[in-house]
């Protein structure tokens, strides 16, 4: 359903709880249905025979089961088995099913195990379904209504204008267009970070793997949602809400937008960059010839991925933005939203670059298939071994490091395959530094401004190099240039600013 026919925002909670599964499932079920029609975000919890598990959300209910202990559970082999299923498939009246009050559960046994499924849920109306449920329900110091009435709906949240950004942070710049937004446009914005890197990047919100599949965990996100966010920008097509609809934007959408909150797709690079669009647009394409077995295997798997994101992205009717602008070739609608690069961070070195007889060429590949370092270093050693450079391969150190080397080094190499320039070329600029990159000119026909950047490409770079060493006043005025474009388009302005018209309209 388009954005704009969109009922009105329903962002109440309710929680169905039934304490006798088997007994009760059927109706507790059909209230749970009941109440997602009437425009409820609903949580139903039910016993469960063995672990507690998050059971994506079948029709928009979340459904749970918690695990109740028994007085079977320390039972072994069949005979405790058999007793704990015993117990879930009669009515739970005390002792009827199997003569031994001690062996079925109690209120206070229900209690205690969705209590935090509630607190974190939040819940506007709790539902009992059965007289268990009810006392297990008062325990907790909550009213439990009964099934099949009319629930007064809790007065309407009217959020101010929020933006929530997840759920990849890929280089820090999920939280920096975040604080770019807050900073700039004066809207406030947060970042959810699911992925673990091996340094840390800034980020509002923090989930371990452990949490992002957690119901507890999800059902926080849903809560914390559903009162405060109005608009949610999902990075390479993530979910927002862990995996408690199932992991993707496309199964959160239907909870989002029952509450009224639009949508917006951002990608990334990999995530929807078509490796066959790319070898017929890109004359040094990593995928027109893949080398090793794993490049192979992962061109294979982004040609797949790629294309089921592509379909998906056409039905997609919200906005879709892209961090960089070679990817407008795979998403011709998609807005650039720049990167961003904290100018207070990077800083400008303090050595004039060139100034060493022999300067220090540093290149960074956080994905060597991807930057075409096997393509350029045979140059680089070669260089290398005749004296003119001394070259720095850097590789896994933290961030805070990284801008040391590259503010001491003399000239940065960064993108040599894909055709763009991205975050580790806008650093180098903002460094000062003289920066030399293959960047099509069809990205650069995309950028307003001429892109300070010397060009070079896997067969020219030992030649430019070279005039580079020549003509050493020449290559220090281009990058003298650098921090003045970098302040331009990525300091977080221009960044704000794409964003800025779906976020008021």
């Amino acid at each position: 359903m388009p954005e704009q026919d969109q009922p009105a925002a329903a962002r109440s909670r309710a929680a169905v709880v039934s304490a006798a599964p088997a007994a009760a499932a059927t109706a507790a079920r059909a209230e749970a249905d009941r109440l997602l029609a009437t425009g409820y975000s609903v949580l139903f919890l039910t016993p469960a025979f063995g672990k507690r598990k998050p059971d994506p959300s079948r029709g928009g209910v979340h459904v749970v089961e918690v695990r109740v202990g028994t007085s079977f559970d320390s039972a072994s082999g069949a005979i405790g088995k058999l007793g704990r299923k015993a117990v879930l498939t009669t009515r739970n009246a005390r002792g009827k099913a199997l003569g031994n009050p001690a062996a079925t559960w109690s209120a206070a046994d229900v209690a205690a195990e969705i209590g935090p499924y509630l607190d974190a849920f939040a819940p506007d109306v709790v539902v009992a379904c059965d007289k268990t449920a009810e006392k297990a329900v008062a325990k907790l110091g909550r009213a439990a209504a009964a099934p099949g009435r009319d629930q007064q709906a809790a007065a309407a949240k009217s959020p101010q204008t929020s933006l929530l950004i997840g759920s990849n942070n890929n280089a820090g710049m999920g939280h920096a267009w975040a604080v770019a937004v807050r900073e700039h446009a004066g809207i406030a914005a947060r970042n959810l970070q699911k992925k673990s890197y091996a340094f840390a990047y800034g980020s509002d919100i923090k989930a371990e793997d452990k949490d992002w599949v957690d119901p507890l965990w999800g059902l926080g996100r849903v809560a914390d949602t559903l009162d405060t966010v109005t608009h949610v920008l999902s990075e390479s097509g993530l979910a927002v809400l862990g995996r408690l609809n199932g992991g993707q934007l496309a199964d959160d959408l239907p909870e989002l937008r029952r509450a009224g909150i639009r949508t917006a797709l951002l990608f990334h690079g990999s995530d929807i960059r078509s490796p066959d669009r790319h070898t017929e647009l890109y004359k040094f394409s990593p995928f027109r010839a893949p080398v090793s077995e794993e490049d192979q295997k992962l061109t294979e798997v982004l040609r797949g991925k790629t294309a089921e994101m592509a379909k998906w992205v056409e039905e997609f009717d919200g906005p879709v933005f892209v961090s960089t602008p070679d990817l407008i070739d795979d998403v011709p609608r998609a807005t650039w939203l720049p990167v961003v690069v904290d100018l207070e961070q990077w800083t400008e070195g303090t050595r004039t670059p060139l100034e060493r007889e022999v300067p220090v060429v540093v290149h960074a590949p956080s994905r060597p298939f991807m930057k075409g370092s096997d393509l350029i270093e045979p140059t680089l050693r070669d260089l290398e071994s005749r004296g003119l450079i001394e070259y720095r391969r850097l590789e896994h150190i933290p961030q805070a490091e990284l801008v040391g080397v590259v503010q001491d080094a003399d000239i940065v190499l960064d993108h040599f395959v894909i055709g763009n320039y991205g975050v580790m070329t806008c650093q180098a600029m903002a460094a000062g530094r003289v920066s030399i990159a293959n960047i099509d000119q069809r990205v650069r026909d995309r950028v307003p401004a001429e892109i300070p950047t010397i060009q070079a490409d896997p067969d020219s770079l030992a030649e430019v190099i070279e005039g580079v060493l020549a003509d050493r006043d020449k290559a220090r005025a281009v990058a003298a240039t650098g921090r003045a474009f970098v302040r331009e388009y990525h300091d977080g302005r221009k960044s704000a600013a794409a964003l800025e018209p779906w976020l008021r309209g």
